[in-house]
């Protein structure tokens, strides 16, 4: 299921934008998955915690969108293209329509890292430094493909 399914629904994902609502629809489609894998009809009223139990499994794939939205993240600042990093630091000529400001990519990787746009900066410069705050921020044991165990 991982190597097939997860590798389609995650196409791109180092570009989304992840909000609270998409945070959810992201859980229930991964437990659906394994709902259909053990072949659990709604009707028998499992809850979530009891198929990952069942399987021996923790929730997995948002934690696998976050690491490779954060490396990809980091691997586009040390990069020369700047074009690519004023796009992806929401730096975009024009005004900023009324009302209230909408979630950029750039906020998402200040709530998932908890750290000022500094020191995110400062941090990404040192590649092995960086690598190891991706995993700390999205906990490593739990991302598919980690090196650290």
């Amino acid at each position: 299921m991982k190597t097939l399914v997860w590798t389609v629904m995650t196409y791109g994902a180092e570009g989304w934008t992840i909000k609270k609502k998409q945070e959810k629809k992201i859980n229930s489609a991964e437990m659906w998955f394994y709902r259909r894998l053990l072949r659990i009809s709604w009707r028998e009223r499992r809850t979530d915690q009891s198929i990952l139990e069942e399987l021996n499994e923790e929730r997995k794939l948002l934690n696998y969108i976050k690491k490779r939205k954060l490396t990809f993240f980091g691997h586009t600042c040390r990069s020369k293209c700047t074009l690519m990093k004023n796009i992806l630091q929401g730096r975009m000529e024009g005004k900023r329509q009324r009302g209230r400001p909408r979630i950029n990519y750039f906020d998402n990787i200040k709530s998932w890292t908890q750290m000022t746009t500094r020191e995110i900066y400062d941090v990404i410069l040192e590649r092995d430094v960086w690598r190891q705050m991706v995993h700390e921020a999205v906990g490593a044991a739990n991302v598919l493909g980690s090196d650290a165990g």
